[in-house]
């Protein structure tokens, strides 16, 4: 494909340069406004804590759900969990079956980066227990059957689980790998078959957001060849994505939102587009960082008192969406060329949001302790590989 060169007259260039210096001095002036907020690593010490919310509910039978299903409750004359459970299920804890994946993803992701972690041998023993070869037999036959059953979100966690032990150079880890290939790959398949069928990406902050199941099965083909799956994702996010303008950043945060719909949308399209395509569309879609209209994704989220029983579940969303927020900012500063004006906001706005994730980790309970410590960890990986 030919290039087309524009050639601009010499005595434009200054007022370009004129410009760029009027937006980096409002970027600076922006940054000297925030309040200085260290971006928190995830030391051992962190992880300890954090491995323990996993661990306190990855055994934990998931509650009877208000609908009918069939996955652990047999419901007849008296609702009664299925038998052996702990032998035919793989996901039958945490609250809920894609809490239950991503925990287990949260227990190899710790056990891998912190090696030497005091709860070593009890994340061991938990993941031979649930990732024995007749546990991985019972979750297909289920699925088999299951329709749309936790498609795509708890689906996209399986692959990142996958993955995540196939790249855990650990002796322990291969049985368990080998036991969930078959599992993964007829997730995959389905997968492929979703994006096939998908007429409209599902642009809400909830567990079906297409930007964000789609980033999560890219951390997969990162690590497993899968180009089927691959294409369907470049495929979907090119035809969904990329024409997008002006993201409507006041209607963020929703009630119970744990993801930033127009962050997780541009978090997406800098894995699709090249560095000078994807900053080309973000300068159209986002924002720029100090302007009113960026300040709603820039202010964790307040979760308020919620002091109904029944609401607690909200709250702890709007915590985590701190997670979430740092996540996808860490990740789009990465994406932009160095010296990008945002880049330190971005950092600055992901350490303030961060911060208060954690100040905050304990304030919703069991609702906010089955799942916080896995965006914790999400967080803690785009900060590794950021700038």
């Amino acid at each position: 494909m030919s290039r087309i060169w524009i050639v601009l007259p010499v005595f434009v260039l200054p007022f370009f340069a004129a410009a760029q210096d009027g937006a980096a001095a409002k970027s600076k002036g922006l940054l000297s406004s925030l309040p200085e907020a260290p971006l928190t690593t995830v030391t051992q010490e962190r992880a300890l804590a954090l491995v323990s919310l996993p661990l306190s509910c990855i055994d934990h039978p998931q509650p009877q759900p208000e609908n009918s299903s069939a996955y652990l409750w047999v419901h007849n004359d008296k609702a009664h969990p299925i038998d052996e459970y702990d032998k035919n299920r793989i996901f039958y804890g945490c609250s809920d079956w894609h809490s239950a994946v991503h925990s287990v993803w949260a227990l190899v992701a710790i056990a891998k980066q912190f090696p030497q972690i005091p709860v070593a041998a009890l994340i061991k023993d938990r993941l031979k227990d649930h990732l024995g070869k007749k546990n991985v037999e019972g979750e297909m036959a289920f699925l088999k059957n299951a329709k749309r059953f936790e498609i795509p979100y708890g689906y996209a966690w399986v692959l990142k689980l996958y993955a995540e032990l196939k790249s855990w150079e650990d002796p322990d880890a291969k049985p368990w790998t080998e036991n969930l290939a078959p599992l993964a790959q007829e997730v995959s398949k389905k997968l492929v078959q979703y994006y096939k069928d998908l007429p409209y990406p599902n642009r809400g902050g909830l567990h079906p957001n297409t930007s964000n199941v789609s980033n999560l099965m890219l951390d997969y083909t990162e690590i497993v060849p899968d180009q089927p799956l691959q294409d369907a994702i470049f495929k979907a996010a090119n035809k969904f994505y990329a024409g997008d303008r002006d993201c409507p950043t006041a209607y963020e945060p929703a009630g119970t939102d744990f993801l930033s719909p127009c962050l997780t949308e541009a978090r997406l399209m800098s894995r699709i587009l090249d560095q000078a395509h994807f900053v080309t569309w973000l300068n159209t879609f986002l924002p720029a960082v100090d302007s009113p209209a960026f300040k709603p994704l820039s202010i964790p989220a307040t979760a308020g008192d919620f002091p109904k029983e029944d609401l607690v579940g909200a709250k702890s969303h709007l915590i985590g969406l701190a997670f979430a927020r740092a996540e996808a900012m860490l990740s789009i500063g990465n994406a932009l060329p160095a010296g990008d004006s945002r880049i330190p906001i971005l950092r600055r706005l992901a350490g303030i949001n961060a911060n208060a994730g954690f100040q905050h980790i304990g304030d919703a309970g069991y609702e906010g302790s089955h799942w916080f410590a896995t965006y914790a960890l999400l967080y803690s990986r785009a900060l590794a590989s950021s700038h």
